[in-house]
């Protein structure tokens, strides 16, 4: 087995896989690496380890899996947030790479497959995700709001909120992008399946009802703030009503 070269960064990795051996080499490779490594053999376990533990910054994931296949989790990754994901299977077929890629996938890794290459694709695409992501599944925006990706709801001053999979999948996609201004048409190839593409006008009653439920005050909004003829933003620092300056 090839070694992986340690990185200095945290990056918590899932894999996913019915294997036992290749869950294992996978984790003991990764984590000598420097990576913390969870591992599942299904589907529902899988989900089951993403609810107790938050959203992982990369999923490494085969196809052929007992139960749901990889497509149908990534499905219900998808409502979660915008996770990153590399399918590694025995699936070599164009039209199952084809469709992992458009739909759902960073990248595609056919086995047997060698470590070292896997490892500098798994930093290719951590390269594009962001890495401060803590261990809470319960992530702080400020003292305010914090939201539960993997379990799709808000904290907004003690009370929680249901968000839908798109309202929940939008302020994923806005916190891994925070004080970045996300235009609408990246927001709606991020927050919707290729498949299914949204339009704008759904994007703005996506937005109009997210505000309702996560702002203490959805006509001067804090957390969605639009930049007039640009898009979109939840900023670095939280204005307070006072005036003062929030931040997380």
């Amino acid at each position: 087995m090839s070694e992986v070269p340690v990185v200095p960064e945290k990056t918590r990795i899932l894999v996913v896989d019915a294997d036992t051996g290749t869950r294992q080499q996978l984790s003991d490779g990764l984590q000598g690496a420097g990576y913390e490594v969870s591992s599942a053999s299904s589907g529902a376990e899988a989900l089951e380890t993403i609810q107790k533990e938050g959203l992982p910054h990369l999923v490494l994931m085969d196809v052929v899996m007992p139960g749901m296949d990889g497509f149908a989790i990534a499905s219900e990754l998808r409502r979660m947030g915008d996770i990153s994901i590399i399918f590694l299977s025995a699936k070599s077929d164009t039209a199952t790479k084809v469709e992992a890629l458009n739909r759902f996938a960073e990248d595609y890794v056919t086995k047997p497959f060698d470590l070292a290459e896997l490892s500098a694709r798994i930093r290719r695409v951590l390269l594009r995700v962001a890495t401060d992501r803590n261990a809470d599944p319960e992530q702080p925006i400020d003292s305010r709001l914090s939201v539960n990706f993997a379990q799709q709801y808000a904290i907004l001053d003690g009370e929680q909120i249901t968000l839908t999979p798109t309202e929940n999948r939008l302020v994923n996609i806005l916190f891994n992008n925070r004080g970045r201004v996300l235009s609408p048409s990246f927001l709606l190839a991020k927050a919707w399946d290729p498949i299914r593409r949204g339009t704008v006008e759904s994007l703005w009653v996506h937005m109009r009802r997210l505000r309702s439920k996560i702002e203490p005050d959805a006509d001067s909004p804090r957390y969605v703030v639009t930049v007039r003829g640009q898009g979109y933003c939840l900023p670095q620092r939280i204005n307070t009503p006072d005036g003062e300056e929030n931040q997380m």
